[in-house]
């Protein structure tokens, strides 16, 4: 699916969120079953490919991010601002796809990560495995929310949206294949989404922050930045 996504034409920007999107999902059903099969030369190789597409993906959400701002403002300041991080995440965009056309070289990791995972003996995989994986999850979400709400670092409260955000994709992907493993808890996807996105907001607000203190020549830029902080 990433894969097949990147060697698509169309925005590369909506090709390279939804390619993230698509290995995030394989890693987080990896993540499942690391106790029970040797996963993770694929599961590196997934990551280092998602890593590699990261500033990309930050790049659009500052520029996106600046937009919401505005519009919850209706700060005519911000169009500035939102067309200038456009502008540095298109730039940014192409000067990848220069040094990487057609995303080859991620698409060729890509297969070989999927070779990796299609010769494992997935058939010898039990429920009580897989329950084990689930439960081993949770406890990490449970321990960098402690963290994050310890410390508030950017960090940790990123390691807590991330934590968040692949608990809530194995329990749809369980969902999905119709495995009752988490009980009756019908809501547990809806409050894991609800979390994760606000989370996520809080991050590129974070970002938007740091870009905004190093774009020294853009106009506004101090009120803008004042306005965010106040907000």
């Amino acid at each position: 699916m990433a894969a097949q996504t990147l060697a698509e034409t169309g925005d590369v920007h909506a090709r390279v969120h939804a390619a993230r999107k698509a290995i995030r999902r394989a890693r987080s059903l990896i993540a499942l079953v690391e106790a029970e099969l040797d996963v993770e030369a694929a599961d590196r190789a997934l990551r280092r490919v998602c890593e590699s597409l990261g500033s990309l993906r930050d790049a659009r959400a500052i520029a996106l991010a600046a937009g919401t701002q505005g519009r919850k403002s209706r700060d005519n300041r911000w169009k500035q601002a939102s067309d200038a991080l456009e502008q540095r995440a298109d730039r940014l965009a192409r000067r990848e796809q220069s040094a990487d056309p057609g995303f080859a070289k991620r698409r060729r990791a890509l297969a070989r990560a999927a070779r990796l995972l299609q010769a494992l003996p997935w058939d010898a995989l039990a429920r009580p495995g897989i329950r084990a994986g689930l439960v081993r999850q949770t406890r990490r979400v449970e321990k960098a929310a402690r963290r994050a709400k310890a410390t508030a670092t950017p960090e940790d409260l990123h390691r807590w949206r991330r934590r968040t955000r692949r608990l809530r994709m194995q329990i749809d992907a369980l969902a999905g294949l119709r495995l009752d493993i988490i009980g009756q808890d019908t809501t547990a996807s809806t409050r894991l989404h609800r979390l994760s996105d606000a989370l996520g907001e809080r991050q590129d607000r974070t970002l938007l922050a740091a870009t905004l203190r190093r774009m020294r020549t853009l106009e506004h830029r101090r009120a803008l930045l004042e306005q965010l902080e106040r907000s």
